[in-house]
């Protein structure tokens, strides 16, 4: 029986052993292949001349912090590769006015619903104003409210209310805490592709996002900026040491 502890114990040990090596040697594993990728590609680069207008949103509040908005501006702006501008500004409703090719508005006015939205104006408007009802005077339920109506609004301005998975983020909300039962403000895979169609109707079009190697095959890079870029540039633009021979073939009479 004791051989048996002794055993069973030092198994236990050899175990823990291996995953600590194993946990610690993950972060390590990561940090190769991302600087095996980075000496292939030499970055990702914005092909310049092909994004197209822009959106914007006009903040009108000062209730949620101006950084709360910001951060899911460049969560969408990440996520679909167009241009999204963040700026204060006032909202005068029914008379409104239009920034950029699209305008979400962030207001604060308890005598507007949550959200309003006219798609034929080009304009949605998010109100923060009955975000804090209930649970929402806590700060973490107030600040996740207030992202996930933000993502509600944009789905909305971008021409997207629904997806094919459930529990996502654009199901029925009737009342502010319906909000707390949504995990988080994260979109399901199927969406940004329905962003894009619905958008060029607007006249926007995202950016493509390509390797810094592909962009010196394509020929528009810009002067490398580091020993990896400036590799990969000699590369591509290397002259051939041993030229092309073409042989002539009598029976194509070339």
């Amino acid at each position: 029986m004791g051989k048996l502890v002794t055993l069973t114990a030092a198994l236990t040990v050899a175990l823990c052993n291996m995953a600590q090596e194993a946990n610690s040697s993950a972060p390590k594993e990561k940090k190769n292949i991302r600087e095996a990728v980075y000496r292939h590609t030499g970055g990702k680069l914005k092909a310049p001349g092909e994004q197209k207008g822009r959106i914007v949103w006009v903040n009108a509040q000062d209730k949620a912090p101006a950084e709360w908005v910001k951060s899911i501006a460049d969560y969408f702006a990440d996520m679909i590769h167009v241009q999204i501008d963040v700026a204060p500004g006032t909202f005068k409703f029914p008379d409104v006015e239009i920034a950029g090719n699209a305008t979400l508005y962030i207001i604060d006015d308890k005598n507007l619903p949550p959200i309003l939205h006219a798609p034929e104006s080009r304009w949605t408007m998010v109100n923060v104003s009955r975000l804090n009802e209930g649970d929402g005077n806590k700060p973490a339920f107030y600040e996740a409210r207030v992202k996930k109506e933000l993502v509600r609004g944009f789905c909305l301005l971008a021409g997207t209310q629904k997806s094919n998975y459930p529990q996502s983020l654009l199901g029925s909300v009737t009342k502010p805490s319906d909000l707390d039962e949504f995990p988080n403000f994260e979109l399901p895979v199927d969406i940004p592709v329905r962003f894009h169609e619905y958008l060029a109707g607007f006249g926007i079009k995202p950016y493509r996002l390509t390797t810094y190697r592909k962009a010196c095959q394509e020929g528009w890079a810009p002067s490398p900026t580091n020993d990896v870029q400036k590799a990969i540039w000699d590369e591509v633009h290397a002259v051939p040491t041993t030229p092309m021979k073409i042989k002539f073939d009598p029976k194509k009479g070339r």
